[in-house]
């Protein structure tokens, strides 16, 4: 992905208007202006949405927004969608009351609905659970990001369902999800890959959950943002670790540099033909057990959720 500019290169021709253009994306051998480049991202957004049947049916979807550019471009995208489809979007957000990142974060979420006249819901974990991210991470034996994924999946998917939503929509990109395939390789999680679907259907939860962005490179989310000029956090979070994936992301991305589209073809084909796969032989969809403490699904061997477990060391307590 090259900005005009950028790269020492002459800008061609934006496909649809033919002015300069502003943004080339190799893969689709093409350049656009900062007014079409935006219009260009929401149709794909829109087809691969289609292809998966993400939205079939919805009335009501819940996008979580988190502030970062991947959740505010899925917003207003899904805003743009919705529009012509026929669902209504909400914005959720959780603070994880990480100090003032939280704070901004809020503030982006806030801003983002106010500007797309939506409901905007904020889900504080203090105030709700009992406990911050940060309480979380002192408490228990984890890595950051692994404890702050399960509590958000966990807030996300309750406060989907308080606002009546069917869908639960996430900002999930391409190059998170081209992270995930190549290190479930790495470390032989046949039953992780089996689960890593752009759509999970509504069944042990009461929301569909998709992930309308895992076909969209994370720098063409960051154009949408800026081309829009749309409010959102650009700083790191203070607790985010530093692991094994993020060489792994570097270097997927000077392939990509090399065969553009290369990670495309490698999460697309992992989606259609080897994800299907892994779930015909290891995935066992079998009776469910609840949770004794909150009542939501757990595995059959556990009386206790993962949420509910680290909600107690966090906060010393785990009422429903």
């Amino acid at each position: 992905m090259r900005v005009a500019g950028g790269s020492g290169r002459s800008a061609g021709r934006c496909r649809i208007c033919g002015r300069p253009g502003a943004i080339r994306i190799p893969y689709a051998n093409a350049w656009f202006c900062e007014e079409h480049f935006p219009l260009w991202l929401e149709r794909r957004i829109r087809r691969v949405a289609e292809k998966y049947r993400m939205f079939e049916g919805s009335r009501r979807v819940a996008v979580a927004v988190s502030g970062g550019k991947d959740s505010v471009a899925l917003l207003h995208a899904l805003k743009a969608i919705g529009d012509d489809a026929g669902f209504e979007v909400v914005g959720v957000h959780v603070d994880l009351g990480i100090g003032e990142f939280s704070s901004a974060s809020a503030e982006a979420a806030r801003r983002n609905a106010e500007m797309l006249g939506i409901e905007g819901v904020i889900v504080d974990l203090r105030r709700k659970y009992g406990f911050t991210i940060p309480d979380a991470v002192r408490s228990i034996r984890r890595p950051a990001c692994s404890t702050c994924g399960l509590v958000k999946r966990y807030a996300l998917e309750e406060a989907a369902e308080d606002v009546g939503a069917d869908t639960l929509a996430t900002g999930h990109n391409l190059d998170d999800m081209a992270q995930f395939v190549a290190m479930g390789y790495q470390s032989g999680d046949v039953e992780g890959l089996a689960r890593l679907r752009p759509v999970i259907p509504a069944g042990r939860y009461a929301v569909r959950s998709v992930k309308p962005l895992f076909l969209v490179y994370e720098r063409e989310t960051a154009e949408y943002v800026r081309m829009r000029g749309l409010p959102m956090v650009s700083t790191r979070c203070p607790l985010k670790d530093a692991t094994s994936g993020g060489v792994v992301r570097e270097k997927m991305l000077e392939v990509e540099e090399a065969m553009p589209g290369f990670m495309m073809r490698l999460v697309q084909e992992f989606a259609d033909k080897v994800q299907p796969a892994l779930a015909d032989r290891y995935l066992r969809e079998g009776e469910v057990g609840r949770c004794r403490i909150c009542g939501r699904p757990t595995s059959r061997d556990r009386e206790i959720c993962s949420f509910c477990a680290v909600r107690m060391r966090a906060a010393g307590t785990a009422t429903g």
